[in-house]
């Protein structure tokens, strides 16, 4: 059937075999299934047999302020994939070494600074959100160690960056298992206080994040300076490598994508805002939403990655078709992959939610919000695949602008009108609310494929 709709969409067989796609897929999927979307889920979990709806509520709202700082981890890579995939297509291989050392170095110093924001003001920000007291007491603590955790990602991620750059998909996958299971194992014995281990809570849980990070950190280290096929990269230890003028580079393709995927973030944030006084329950099921719908949106996610780094590479071998080829083979078979998954989200939404409220204090208002919801996602489906493929190019400003731009004047007004609507259901609010997000990425995914029929895109200096 994909080869039916690759001829209708006027693929010219040009660039990587859909077989080589799979190829890099695949393990993306798997990643990110395993890092991305696990840990969340079984933290929810298990934070939810503690049986308070406040405390679920505490690390809902964190997770919405800490989702900026795992976007932000991704911003220095994402620009590094570019840069060094250009390099590695081109074959000069020892520029890609270098490249990593100030790929490495411009995470580390990056991850510290939001650190300590973080550790300074974790309190002042759930008071802005507009938590209860209670909620902030509980939250404080967890959001300050959990950021040093990503403080640890940072440069973490800034090395898997470079394995997929030379496309590498595979031992990522293999380093997000380990780094997951620690997570998980650490997770589940701190908050509940099993396997001998004290009972923590939500300190538990922040500190699993901050050992599976170190350890995935150590592994990568390891890896890159000890397998053989990766000593033509490495003249020198990439982290002796490092210069000024390449990383102010690095950080002048960055920043587009920082501000990009921030806009996104804070926007989730304005939501949590948004849904904070209309109680607990909307606060759970904020929660609840976001991350049964980022489980389905994981192939989506992996595609983006694949196609930041194909891009890249196709266009350092100087294939324009064959980029553009590459971006419509991938998107088709990600709508086929995503679409059965949203169809049982709405089908059995009551099931999913149950597991994160075992108390049944808030399955009917989070079912009754996930069914309309999901059938939005399709919106930004659309918008974060090509914004993955303008990367790759390295066109970073036109998705910065166009996310600021529309988050701005879309996105923030919109859910700010619908919070303030009179006379109607905290659950209708809450849809209203949500939705304001999937009209934005509907504008988003128009302007993002306008750019890519314009072709400017693979004009970019990178």
């Amino acid at each position: 059937m994909l080869s039916v709709l690759a001829k209708f969409s006027g693929i010219r067989n040009k660039g990587e075999s859909l077989r080589k796609i799979l190829s890099y897929w695949i393990p993306e999927v798997i990643s990110n299934t395993i890092l991305v979307t696990l840990p969340p889920l079984v933290d929810s979990w298990i934070i939810a047999q503690l049986g308070s709806i406040t405390l679920y509520g505490a690390v809902g709202m964190g997770a919405s302020i800490l989702h900026t700082l795992v976007k932000l981890s991704e911003a220095i890579p994402v620009a590094a994939i570019a840069i060094i995939g250009r390099h590695n297509g081109a074959k000069e291989y020892e520029k890609c070494g270098e490249d990593l050392g100030d790929t490495f170095w411009t995470t580390f110093i990056m991850g510290f600074f939001q650190f300590a924001l973080f550790f300074l003001f974790a309190d002042n920000m759930f008071h802005w959100l507009g938590v209860s007291d209670e909620m902030v007491a509980y939250g404080t603590p967890f959001l300050k160690v959990k950021s040093f955790g990503y403080f640890l990602a940072f440069f973490t991620l800034g090395l898997i960056g470079f394995m997929r750059a030379i496309k590498n998909t595979r031992f990522p996958m293999i380093l997000n298992i380990i780094g997951v299971v620690s997570f998980v194992f650490f997770d589940y014995t701190l908050v509940l206080g099993k396997c001998f281990m004290p009972q923590m809570g939500l300190f538990g849980s922040a500190i699993a994040t901050v050992i599976q990070y170190g350890v995935m950190a150590i592994i990568a280290l390891i890896y890159l300076l000890t397998k053989v096929e990766y000593r033509k990269y490495f003249q020198r230890m990439f982290f002796l490598t490092v210069k000024p003028s390449r990383m102010l580079h690095l950080l002048n393709l960055s920043w587009p994508i920082i501000i990009d995927k921030s806009t996104i973030t804070l926007g989730y944030i304005w939501l949590a805002k948004m849904i904070a006084p209309l109680g607990e329950q909307a606060i759970a099921t904020f929660d609840v939403v976001n991350k049964l719908e980022r489980s389905a949106f994981v192939p989506v996610m992996a595609s983006a990655t694949v196609i930041t780094f194909l891009v890249s590479n196709t266009l350092g071998a100087r294939d324009n078709q064959g980029a553009t080829d590459n971006i419509k083979k991938i998107y088709l078979f990600t709508c086929a992959t995503v679409f059965p998954i949203l169809i049982l989200l709405c089908l059995k939404a009551n099931y999913f939610v149950s597991f994160f409220d075992p108390g049944n204090k808030f399955t009917y208002f989070a079912a009754t919000a996930l069914t309309p919801v999901s059938l939005l996602v399709f919106f930004d489906i659309t918008q974060v695949f090509l914004a993955g493929a303008l990367r790759g190019a390295g066109d970073v400003r036109f998705v910065m602008w166009s996310r600021v731009i529309s988050c701005s004047l879309l996105l923030a007004p919109a859910a700010y009108i619908f919070h303030l609507l009179p006379g109607i259901s905290n659950i209708t609010k809450f849809i209203l609310i949500y939705g304001s997000f999937y009209l934005n990425t509907l504008l988003l995914s128009g302007a993002y494929y306008w750019r890519i029929k314009s072709h400017k895109w693979q004009n970019q200096n990178v």
